[in-house]
């Protein structure tokens, strides 16, 4: 777990490494380093302590001459095979070297010909036959814009919360990116593949240093009647089944971890000073794993997808009760984010109300 506490900006960072911060954010950039957390509010990325010896690993690498993508490969395989390849590399480059300019000196010299060169969450239950669902969304009374995304169709179910400058555009690009990737076969895995596809488009999009990402919590029918969601961020699934619910994904804020190593309290953490730390975020960094549930759901269950502006506005209990007492999905969506509006609307709120049924 993150110690919140000793988290680093961009610029203390850079002291403590010995990197510039356009090293840091042209490493970021080449996927190395990732910042440890990202601030949703406002885009900034911080680094964690324990990121320092990785940093001056790879000072020291560059100047060995070794690649950025070579680089890469090493942190995630540092083995000593691949320093002796680099070694016989260097080897075979002066060796190559110092044969050329010995080529070009006897070329020089009248009457002499040139030497020879040789180069070298799963439960057990019915399953699904029919899925309803609906939408809705609201920009709240805070923010300039609404920055979320949300999708309910052809039995794909997802919301995104962008963040930063271009976060409308990152939320966007990221379910368009999922929900393209899946128009084949529908498993856990062709659904990781597609987060993945969603998070390569945003981190591309975002160029060098992005300061922008989204969250991204998507839920699909597969083959055999069952669920699968995907989650990356704080957007949260939840279930209700009878008049129990329960959060089917775990969210990835610092607060959340604190919460779940018993530091803080449910209340305590919606007003936490890093309430908006995110661990895990779309757009970040070239790779991101999300987090898959599977669920077999059973007929009567009313399934939630939502962003935290809905959740932070709510209770979990006062969430459970709209869910119960709404005839259909629609009027719980619109029921649900009318309520965080009323409650503050410091975020944007979106949410996805999918009720299954007996075909």
């Amino acid at each position: 777990m993150l110690d919140v506490e000793e988290l680093l900006t961009i610029g203390e960072f850079s002291a403590r490494s010995g990197l510039s911060p356009k090293m840091l954010r042209a490493y970021a950039a080449a996927g190395l380093l990732t910042p440890a957390a990202v601030d949703r509010s406002n885009g900034y990325r911080y680094y964690a302590p324990a990121q320092v010896p990785e940093a001056e690993l790879i000072a020291v690498l560059r100047r060995g001459g070794v690649a950025l993508a070579d680089i890469a490969a090493f942190l995630r395989d540092p083995t000593p095979a691949r320093v002796a390849a680099w070694e016989r590399a260097l080897d075979a480059e002066y060796r190559s070297r110092r044969e050329a300019l010995t080529e070009v000196r006897a070329r020089m010299t009248p009457g002499t010909a040139a030497p020879p060169i040789t180069r070298t969450v799963q439960e057990k239950g019915p399953v699904m036959t029919n899925l309803t669902a609906a939408t809705a969304t609201d920009t709240g009374t805070v923010r300039p814009e609404n920055q979320d995304r949300v999708l309910a169709e052809d039995a794909i179910f997802a919301v995104a919360d962008g963040f930063g400058e271009q976060g409308r555009a990152a939320s966007r690009l990221a379910v368009d990116t999922m929900r393209a990737a899946l128009t084949g076969d529908r498993t856990r895995e062709t659904l990781a593949d597609a987060v993945r596809q969603a998070n390569r488009a945003v981190w591309r999009e975002g160029g060098e240093a992005p300061a922008s990402g989204t969250t991204l919590l998507a839920l699909v029918a597969v083959a055999g009647g069952g669920l699968v969601a995907a989650n990356v961020g704080d957007s949260r699934g939840y279930r209700l089944r009878g008049q129990q619910l329960t959060r089917v994904t775990a969210d990835h804020s610092v607060a959340a971890d604190l919460v779940r190593a018993g530091e803080l309290t449910e209340r305590d953490a919606r007003n936490h000073p890093r309430r908006s730390l995110l661990t895990r975020a779309v757009g970040v960094g070239p790779e991101v794993a999300a987090d898959l549930v599977e669920i077999v759901p059973q007929p009567g269950d009313r399934l939630l997808l939502c962003t935290d502006g809905l959740f932070n506005e709510l209770e979990d209990d006062r969430i459970a009760e709209v869910l119960r007492s709404a005839a259909d999905p629609e009027d719980a969506a619109s029921e649900l984010t009318r309520l965080a509006a009323s409650h503050g609307g410091g975020d944007n709120i979106s949410a996805v109300v999918i009720d299954v049924g007996v075909r």
